[in-house]
Parts: C-alpha cells; sequence; structure tokens
C-alpha cells in the first residue's frame, strides 16, 4: 500500500509455504495446521486486517493456487475444490489458477475430458473472478481460455518476458508484431538475471528459444 500498488497477490502455488501447508506430501504436522488449509485462511485474515487499518483506498487480496500435484500423496482436483470453497467463504477478490497448460487435463480426484480450467471455472461458477493462466502466447490463445475457458481474466507470463509490449500490440490491433521467441543473445535486453536465463536454456519447451541455427528448443 506504501508503494502505491492496487492489491496483492498470496503465493499459494508451485510448491511455495503456503502450498506446502495446503498439501498432503508435505504437511504432515500434528498441531492445528493438520487442517491443511487453516494456514492460508489464517494469513488472508491476517493481510485484511492490515488493510483494514492501513487502506486509504480499496486494496485487492487474490490467491494463486496449483489445481493438482504430481506427486502421491499430493493435491488432486478433489481437494482443490474444497480450498477453493475455502478461499471464497475467506471473501477474496479473485483467484488465479497456477498451471503451465491451461488446457492440461486433471491427474486424477476427477475423471473428464474437460481441462482443469474448465473445470475450476465451472466449480466456481461466477462466485469470485477467475484468473486463467498457461501456454499463452498470442492474443488468440488469450480469447479461448476467456470464452472456451470461462475465466473472468488471463494472465500472461512467459509471453510478457519474451516481449513485454505484448499487451499495448494486442490492443493496437498489431499481433502479427508479437515476438514470440528468444534468441540465445536475448539475456541483457530481456533483462533476465542469470540463473533464471540458464534455466531458460535447460529446460526444453519452458520457454521458446531459437539456437544459432534458428531451431526451436
Amino acid at each position: 500500500m506504501e508503494a502505491g500498488f492496487d492489491g496483492v497477490e498470496l503465493h499459494g502455488a508451485t510448491g511455495y509455504l503456503l502450498q506446502q501447508f495446503v498439501s498432503p506430501h508435505s504437511n504432515l504436522r500434528t498441531d492445528e495446521f493438520k487442517n491443511r488449509n487453516l494456514f492460508a485462511l489464517k494469513l488472508i485474515d491476517e493481510v485484511k486486517n492490515v488493510i483494514g487499518k492501513h487502506a486509504t483506498k480499496p486494496f485487492l487480496v487474490g490467491y494463486r493456487f496449483s489445481p493438482e500435484e504430481p506427486e502421491t500423496p499430493g493435491i488432486t482436483m478433489k481437494e482443490a475444490f474444497t480450498l477453493i470453497d475455502d478461499l471464497i467463504r475467506a471473501d477474496l477478490d479473485y483467484l488465479h489458477i497456477a498451471t503451465t497448460n491451461a488446457w492440461a487435463k486433471a491427474r486424477r480426484g476427477i475423471v473428464s475430458e474437460k481441462s482443469r480450467t474448465e473445470l475450476i471455472a465451472e466449480y466456481v461458477g461466477g462466485r469470485v473472478p477467475l484468473i486463467g493462466v498457461g501456454s499463452i502466447h498470442t492474443p488468440d490463445d488469450a480469447a479461448q481460455v476467456l470464452e472456451k475457458g470461462k475465466t473472468d481474466f488471463v494472465a500472461l507470463g512467459r509471453a510478457i518476458v519474451v516481449d513485454p509490449h505484448w499487451v499495448e500490440k494486442a490492443n493496437d490491433d498489431k499481433e502479427e508484431t508479437i515476438i514470440q521467441h528468444l534468441t540465445k543473445n536475448d539475456q541483457q535486453k530481456a533483462v533476465i538475471p542469470t540463473p533464471l536465463w540458464k534455466l531458460i536454456l535447460e529446460v526444453k519447451g519452458w520457454f521458446p528459444v531459437k539456437n544459432i541455427e534458428e531451431e526451436i528448443i
């Protein structure tokens, strides 16, 4: 609030602390926090308490969550729905699905041909605004998540790293000028820290990167 932001997003996804409490894989506690959603709910309460004391204008609170984990035991779609219910009752301003592919299907807990994004949007049922994300590279990709995925918003991650002017180009109907890949010489231009740059080059398929021979890796 002091820095002038309009809200905060609590990161309850991708293995960070909040997800570690929610996860049956990592939460082996025997105290009150064996209730796996409790830590996140207490944190939300405290953040809202601070907002109530210090905010001079509306200040949003969102929550990002991973709908599943690959481990067994691990979070399943069914357990994600229980978390969603608790988060909605906590009166958040929005929820943000964390997935690398918006169209990936559920691993377990629910049998369906629909994607996680579609299943979650249906379950939320308009009770809270929902952000979809995952392999959105073009404006058409974003439109699909909004229309077919039924989310209220889309988030961009890797696409913005590749082209920081993605949104402006989309708004100006210049989507053909959107850059859709990095090259191995783009680290400084893209202002990417060296540890992250090394991962980008090492993890094939994570970021679209052209090598010297102009092939996508």
